[in-house]
């Protein structure tokens, strides 16, 4: 009980320690391309459909115990599309919660995004956008166990911990823009239509720097960059795709970079009406996060609907503590699509 009590002691200590050191970092997640207003609000409704929703869940360390549980969900819609090659808007938001350790320390947020897209011809098409948002910082410290609380056999919680313990939380604002470009090219057979698509983003978030405090810690939240880029490609006359895909993060003396591919197999084609846009498929890949981890993932998609699923092997230096366990993740995605009948009436 006492060896327990210590290593409950240790973690404790070292998930608030670890998040003051980390205080100026951002969450991610590794299924990236799931959280497309998390990495760029110029990306807000840049899709063929009527509507998009997505929820996100991480669940990061588990090696360490109560580590980092994250939460994300969102939703946009292009607006005023009557005409695909006229400019239309794109709207909007987003929610995440992250929580580390017994004290629960984390950041709940929500992001109103709107994106203006410009069609340049019938496959390129740009876009800007605008992310507002506010944010809570928060965390119990009621709930730790501290080094004068240990009484020589175990912790005792009634003992005076001399520390300025309870629940300490603040609010701030939050500014970020991006630039997105999307080519865009079908195919049209008889059966289905075969794509070749080629997106990339740049965004700057945090602009108005936010300062966070905790405690006697105060610090302003570094700005964030993010580049990603991410391909659909279909293999002419087969049921096979490649979708590669990579992602930049610089964040004040921080950068974290993941890239790496799947394999797409066309398992049912979508009917003669609404073409490749309902088609059944599966997708099996493997990301990199350099000096972190491996990252294998599977996606299944049946018409509107995906999940996806994935998992980090950590093979960092602290693979001797966590034996390769880093992360399971989950994503849920219903994606409206218009049918290529209607796509191909707007074209006329």
């Amino acid at each position: 009980m006492i060896f327990k009590n210590k290593i409950s002691f240790f973690l404790s200590t070292f998930v608030v320690l670890f998040s003051f050191e980390s205080i100026s970092q951002d969450i991610h997640f590794s299924q990236f391309n799931e959280t497309p207003q998390l990495l760029n609000p110029a990306a807000t409704g840049v899709y063929n459909g009527y509507m998009r929703g997505i929820i996100n869940y991480k669940n990061q360390w588990a090696a360490m115990g109560n580590a980092f549980n994250t939460t994300a969900a969102s939703f946009d819609i292009p607006m005023f599309d009557y005409n695909e090659r006229k400019a239309h808007l794109g709207m909007g938001l987003n929610f995440f919660n992250d929580q580390a350790g017994d004290s629960k320390m984390g950041i709940t947020q929500v992001n109103l995004c709107i994106a203006g897209i410009l069609p340049v011809s019938k496959e390129s098409k740009f876009s800007v956008g605008l992310s507002l948002g506010g944010a809570q910082n928060k965390m119990n410290l009621s709930t730790l166990q501290w080094g004068t609380q240990y009484n020589g056999q175990g912790f005792d919680t009634n003992l005076n911990s001399g520390e300025n313990t309870g629940t300490t939380a603040f609010w701030y604002a939050d500014i970020g823009a991006g630039l997105y470009y999307e080519y865009s090219k079908g195919k049209k057979t008889l059966d289905r239509n075969e794509e070749k698509r080629l997106s990339i983003g740049v965004a700057y978030f945090h602009l108005n720097q936010p300062v966070l405090k905790f405690i006697s810690v105060e610090q302003k939240l570094y700005s964030k960059y993010v580049v990603n880029i991410a391909g659909h490609f279909d293999k002419t006359g087969t049921k096979l795709s490649i979708l590669p895909s990579a992602i930049v993060f610089m964040q004040g003396p921080n950068m974290e970079i993941t890239a790496g591919c799947a394999l797409r197999y066309r398992i049912k084609n979508g009917t003669k009406i609404t073409g490749f846009y309902s088609e059944t498929g599966l997708a099996i890949g493997v990301h990199y996060r350099v000096n972190d981890a491996v990252i294998p993932s599977v996606t299944f998609q049946m018409k509107d609907f995906s999940i996806g699923v994935s998992y980090d092997l950590n093979v960092s230096s602290y693979k001797q503590v966590s034996k390769l366990n880093g992360g399971a993740e989950i994503s849920l995605k219903y994606h409206l699509m218009k049918g290529a009948l209607f796509k191909q009436k707007n074209m006329l």
